[in-house]
């Protein structure tokens, strides 16, 4: 898989031009400030923010999954209603069973998911991402909000993931045990820090 990024914002560029190349097998770690574009990039990637100038190409059978760092939910979406209709073919028994795997209790499973704390929403936004097939995660800021048994769980599910990763995170003692590449960001905007 090759990619090639340039990132723009309005009419202002985020970064200094650069070329990135994301091999099979390599898990990534993007960092630095907030603001300098690491989302837009992931975004860029996805296709829902489409790049200003340059490319990104992506290789052949690829399968992305995607941890965005929030998501504004409907008033009356419960957890078992999100992963349903992500999963349509799931029994109610696998839905309870993949929410609770990701260490939500009963009381958050049948609750609606935007009254659930930072950590709760997160948690069902991480299962659904890891009951879908891919062989490229992007995962944006997925340590936000998790208590340190999340953290650990996750940490030790990408470590045995077979695929590739991008990951933004502001936590190495998180992402030192996962990447096989660092590449700090600040190096590239073109913003005052």
């Amino acid at each position: 898989m090759g990619m090639v990024w340039y990132l723009y914002l309005s009419e202002s560029p985020l970064s200094k031009p650069i070329t990135l190349e994301m091999e099979r097998g390599d898990k990534i770690a993007l960092t630095g400030a907030n603001g300098i574009g690491k989302t837009t990039l992931l975004k860029s990637i996805m296709g829902l923010i489409p790049p200003l100038s340059g490319t990104i190409e992506l290789g052949d059978y690829i399968s992305i999954g995607y941890f965005e760092q929030e998501k504004q939910y409907e008033n009356t979406v419960t957890c078992i209603d999100e992963i349903w209709q992500e999963f349509p073919s799931f029994t109610q028994y696998e839905v309870r069973s993949a929410l609770a795997k990701c260490g939500l209790t009963t009381k958050h499973i049948e609750s609606m998911v935007k009254v659930l704390s930072g950590g709760e929403q997160a948690k069902v936004r991480l299962c659904k991402l890891v009951n879908r097939p891919s062989n490229v995660l992007l995962l944006d800021e997925p340590t936000n909000h998790l208590d340190v048994d999340a953290k650990e769980a996750l940490k030790t599910a990408l470590q045995a993931y077979k695929g590739s990763i991008l990951l933004i995170c502001h936590e190495p003692e998180f992402y030192t045990h996962i990447a096989t590449k660092v590449f700090d960001c600040e190096q590239w905007t073109t913003k005052q820090l």
